[in-house]
């Protein structure tokens, strides 16, 4: 019995010696991460400016004539629209038609003047001729000659001619002025003003104003601190908050000189007003959008600072640490302006956890 126990107990040992030890199996060690590729974009930053309405172009139509004429008709009323080459009042012509009498009178005697003296020159001239033979043969004296040589001179001639295109100047003029008895809109607009009353004398103190409504203007008012921020030539939004209206413009000019009233500088910028909705006076904001460079954009966690600002990206399962240049942020994503990319993964989750050395694991990515 003690042999057969002792046979047992040498064939495990032996057993147990020829067994093999087991493998101790190594597990990967690897950082979890989320990737991206940057968006092409930027930040909206808008800066907004007070402003109003104005018109672009106020006329004042007011009588050319010499004298001043009675009021007949006044055909509009202030807020009327009107177009160009519409009879806005109407007056008598009265001394306008006795100033073209008394032009025509005086046209007409410088015209006989000119006729009688045009008569006279002639025959001079005729006389001279004759003279000038008989002085050449000896018949008459140097004197003779000589007078008969300035009678037939043309100065005087001459010198009636321009009266006579002087006299008729101011008769075609007086004239022309029978067309001024009707006030005319030179653009169309809306009537603003009216300084011309029925029955009462017109001269050129009386006026009627139109304010051209297709073509305005805002005028609008910078900070000392934002100057050189707007620029002429720069596009903006125009909001018109009364009527709800937004309307796209480009800035016209800056006024570098500072509005003493205001406190600060004035703009302006042209405004089409095709469906006349827009008054002069309405109270207007001009939206100026600053970030008009190309960027990317990239979550606000995904950028790390340790001296310079930077991102992790992606090579191999590798992360690869880029400094990176930003711009502004609004709290969720930032601008990145240089450092990388649109083609390249940047790792926005798990970053806090690598490094250059580090294997990484992408376990979402967009």
């Amino acid at each position: 019995m003690k042999k057969i126990i002792f046979i047992v107990i040498t064939i495990v040992l032996i057993m147990s010696g020829c067994s093999k030890a087991p493998e101790v199996v190594k597990e990967e060690i690897y950082v979890p991460v989320e990737v991206m590729h940057a968006k092409e974009g930027n930040i909206s930053k808008t800066l907004t400016f007070a402003g109003e309405v104005s018109s672009g172009e106020s006329v004042m139509v007011t009588p050319m004539l010499m004298s001043a004429e009675e009021a007949l008709e006044i055909l509009v009323k202030v807020g009327d629209y009107v177009e160009e080459g519409q009879v806005l009042a109407v007056l008598s012509g009265d001394n306008t038609l006795d100033q073209i009498e008394s032009s025509r009178l005086q046209y007409e005697l410088a015209k006989s003047s000119y006729n009688s003296q045009y008569e006279s020159y002639l025959n001079a001239l005729d006389n001279f001729e004759k003279i000038k033979v008989l002085y050449e043969a000896g018949a008459v004296s140097k004197s003779e000659y000589d007078g008969a040589k300035l009678r037939a001179s043309d100065n005087q001639l001459k010198l009636l001619k321009d009266q006579l295109n002087q006299a008729k100047f101011a008769y075609e003029k007086t004239l022309g002025n029978l067309e001024d008895l009707n006030l005319t809109a030179p653009v169309n607009g809306i009537v603003s003003d009216i300084n011309i009353s029925k029955m009462n004398l017109v001269s050129s103190q009386n006026t009627i104003t139109i304010l051209n409504m297709e073509n305005l203007e805002v005028k609008f008012y910078i900070p000392e601190g934002k100057i050189d921020v707007v620029k002429s030539g720069m596009n903006v939004n125009i909001e018109i908050p009364s009527i709800n209206t937004f309307v796209e413009s480009t800035v016209d000019w800056i006024n570098p000189q500072k509005d003493s009233r205001k406190n600060m500088y004035t703009g302006s910028l042209k405004l089409s007003n095709i469906d006349k909705a827009i008054y002069p006076g309405m109270k207007a904001f001009v939206n100026v959008e600053l970030s008009n460079k190309k960027t990317f954009l990239l979550p606000v966690d995904a950028v790390l600072f340790d001296e310079v600002n930077f991102v992790y990206i992606v090579d191999q399962n590798k992360p690869i640490r880029v400094e990176v240049e930003v711009g502004d942020d609004n709290g969720e994503m930032i601008e990145i302006i240089s450092g990388i990319g649109e083609d390249e993964f940047v790792i926005i989750k798990g970053q806090n956890f690598v490094k250059e050395d580090s294997t990484i694991k992408i376990v979402r990515g967009q």
